[in-house]
């Protein structure tokens, strides 16, 4: 990993632009250059042209999970007794969600954001910035310290959460944070569901097509307490058994 600036650099010097090959053939034919030259540049041309027209090959180097510490945990036992003290719910969406998570076969190892542990439940704009913030800005941290990387090596930033898009920006947000070069470039997902994730890694890979060797951060997660239905409509409850706490962060590149 620590020769891959290195190895980036070297490729973009051993390719020329095609139009300082064309004006080198250019000049070899206006000052009578020989068949043997004029067969040279030609060559040269066409090695250039396929090196550029040959899809990149995307690799991935390596990736993250946010682990929430112990006092996120939340065992099924937790859970359905805040269940059961929430006043917006009735005994059927109750014994409906106690049944779904007895079924669900999560692990008492699972997170929620300490603001859903809260009787009565704390649901706001500063609750679900501290938590994506902090599942973020951990997947992040930990995938650098891991590849022994710097922030400024980043080239291409990608972060995706479905439910909560804020301004600045997830992607400002990591920018400002770990102090990318004020010339990355960020894409910020939002409002695409389940596929953001999927989505991320294939912009990823078309932008890593273009900006071959340069190096992709993708950093994915979603906010429970955006999401966090109180009401008593079944398909809607269903999301407060299945999903939790957690994020992921991505590190790509090409050749």
């Amino acid at each position: 990993m620590k020769n891959l600036s290195e190895m980036n650099q070297t490729i973009h010097r051993s390719v020329s632009p095609i139009s300082l090959a064309m004006s080198e053939l250019t000049t070899l034919l206006s000052s009578g250059g020989s068949i043997f030259e004029i067969f040279a540049g030609l060559l040269v041309l066409h090695m250039i042209y396929q090196r550029i027209r040959r899809r990149a090959k995307v690799y991935l180097l390596d990736f993250t999970c946010y682990r929430a510490p112990d006092s996120n945990r939340v065992p099924m036992s937790t859970l359905l007794e805040t269940i059961y003290l929430d006043d917006h719910l009735d005994q059927e969406s109750i014994d409906f969600q106690a049944r779904v998570l007895e079924r669900s076969w999560l692990s008492n190892q699972t997170s929620i954001p300490p603001s859903l542990m809260e009787i009565p439940l704390k649901k706001c704009l500063s609750a679900v910035q501290i938590e994506t913030t902090t599942t973020l800005f951990t997947s992040v941290e930990d995938l650098l310290k891991k590849n022994k990387l710097s922030p400024r090596s980043i080239d291409i930033l990608i972060t995706n959460c479905s439910l909560h898009a804020p301004t600045p920006s997830l992607s400002a947000m990591l920018i400002n944070k770990f102090h990318m070069r004020s010339n990355i470039k960020s894409f910020n997902l939002s409002g695409m569901g389940c596929a953001a994730g999927i989505l991320s890694v294939g912009l990823a890979n078309d932008l890593l097509q273009v900006h071959r060797g340069s190096l992709a951060l993708i950093v994915s997660t979603e906010a429970l307490n955006t999401h966090w239905y109180i009401g008593k409509d079944r398909s809607m409850l269903l999301t407060n058994c299945l999903f939790r706490m957690g994020a992921a962060a991505v590190l790509m590149s090409s050749n």
